[in-house]
């Protein structure tokens, strides 16, 4: 063949310098498949110029190729992509169930939740409501080719029906085991119930993680995540951790915005001096402000271009500290569970609804666990929801890491489109922080 003549570079490729003259080295990532390299000058030129002369005679091809920051022949990276989407987004190998045992909570978090025992009453899932949502996944079991369950215990905080949910993880194990299906248990908490016996307990029933929400330090904490009676819950938190970290993996979030940011360096040093540093991962949030449920912040939310600077400056600190982080985009071909046609939210009085941040808004409910989901257009709505529709997703270079972002947000926004992630402002930085990651 005519040299280069079919060649095509990729069309998410970045490239950035790694010195302010560009005499030397070069980085080049693709966004598709998270590839990360040094390349010279001469290399970079080449992919920069489309010289498939010297690309086709180049030392650095096969891997150029494996990377897929280069092809062969000509492709369709957009249809590849949409095909996967479409693809992962009817799948029905896996099932994913989000489960709130209560409404109910002990704490009485400054920004969160849109106080779901005064909109919907003060209870947890009954009897019923168990045996309901056991009968949905014999259903789901039986109508097709079902190989995982995923579930996913939130609340409310699910800690304070620990004899429920534990009674049904067991069943759902039972259930899974006999048709040879694979479950994992995951839980989101804020760990002040989670003791060691407990987290024993979770381990033996399959939970592979727990999500625990610190909000900086000490003060801090203790001025947004307070007990009802507005008693602080830093420091037993802290123990919990201590104490249950052999047995169940947890991961620490913390939630980010204008009120607390000052104090996250004194945290994470708080946090290099424990014990169980090495046992957990930290990872940070921006507290969002969400219209149809979800938590408020009284507008000291960051935006996410604003935010996309705090987290690198953030993780860079956390990384001094010798914390355990993970700060590194990922392809997923469907980034928002609410989409995907497998995945369901079931409310402690059985009301489905799509999305965690609508839970307790009746007017994005579903179905009812009782009697299944309904084809209607609020079900569609979600389905529907596509950013290969959206002519800004379509032509953006970071779409396989947002992947449209949240729909809810979409849907709640003024202009009705995707909200953009961190990575559309700081893709750059973000990926120079993790090549001197790889350097140290």
């Amino acid at each position: 063949m005519i040299e280069g003549v079919h060649m095509k570079i990729s069309s998410y490729n970045e490239y950035l310098k790694l010195d302010e003259e560009g005499y030397g080295k070069y980085l080049i990532y693709n966004s598709l498949t998270n590839g990360l390299g040094e390349i010279k000058k001469d290399l970079y030129e080449a992919l920069v110029n489309e010289d498939f002369s010297y690309l086709t005679n180049c030392e650095e091809l096969e891997h150029l190729i494996q990377g897929r920051f280069l092809y062969l022949n000509p492709v369709n990276e957009l249809e590849i992509m949409e095909k996967s989407f479409t693809t992962t987004r009817y799948q029905k190998s896996t099932l994913h169930l989000t489960i709130l045992p209560t409404f109910n909570c002990n704490f009485r978090c400054s920004y969160c939740y849109e106080n779901l025992t005064e909109k919907t009453g003060n209870h947890s899932f009954t009897d019923q409501v168990q045996q309901d949502i056991l009968s949905y996944i014999k259903s789901a079991m039986e109508a097709t080719d079902l190989k995982h369950i995923t579930v996913n215990w939130t609340g409310g905080e699910p800690l304070l029906e620990f004899k429920k949910v534990t009674r049904l993880m067991d069943q759902m194990n039972t259930m899974a085991a006999a048709k040879h299906i694979e479950i994992a248990h995951y839980m989101v908490s804020n760990g002040y119930l989670l003791t060691k016996s407990r987290a024993v307990i979770l381990r033996d029933l399959g939970l592979k993680s727990i999500q625990i929400t610190i909000d900086g330090n000490k003060v801090n904490h203790d001025k947004r995540r307070v007990l009802a009676n507005q008693q602080g819950t830093f420091d037993q938190i802290i123990k919990n951790i201590r104490d249950s970290c052999d047995f169940v993996h947890i991961n620490i979030r913390s939630n980010v915005d204008l009120n607390n940011v000052a104090s996250m360096e004194d945290y994470m040093d708080y946090l290099g001096q424990q014990d169980f540093r090495e046992k957990v991962n930290i990872y940070f949030s921006a507290t969002t402000d969400y219209v149809a449920g979800g938590c408020s912040s009284s507008n000291s939310c960051f935006a996410n271009q604003e935010f996309s600077g705090v987290i690198l400056s953030l993780y860079e600190k956390a990384l001094e500290k010798g914390l355990n982080i993970s700060y590194y985009p990922q392809y997923v071909p469907v980034v928002c569970a609410a989409i995907a046609d497998n995945s369901i939210v079931v409310q402690p009085d059985g009301w489905i609804q799509k999305c965690w941040n609508t839970v307790g808004n009746s007017n994005y409910a579903i179905g009812h666990i009782s009697n299944g989901i309904y084809s209607n257009e609020r079900t569609e709505k979600w389905l529907n929801y596509s950013p290969y529709k959206i002519e800004k997703c379509r032509s953006c270079s970071v779409l396989p890491l947002c992947g449209g972002g949240c729909a809810q947000q979409a849907f709640e926004s003024i202009d009705k489109q995707p909200v953009c992630c961190e990575y559309k402002y700081n893709l750059g930085e973000m990926l120079k922080f993790n090549y001197h990651r790889l350097e140290v």
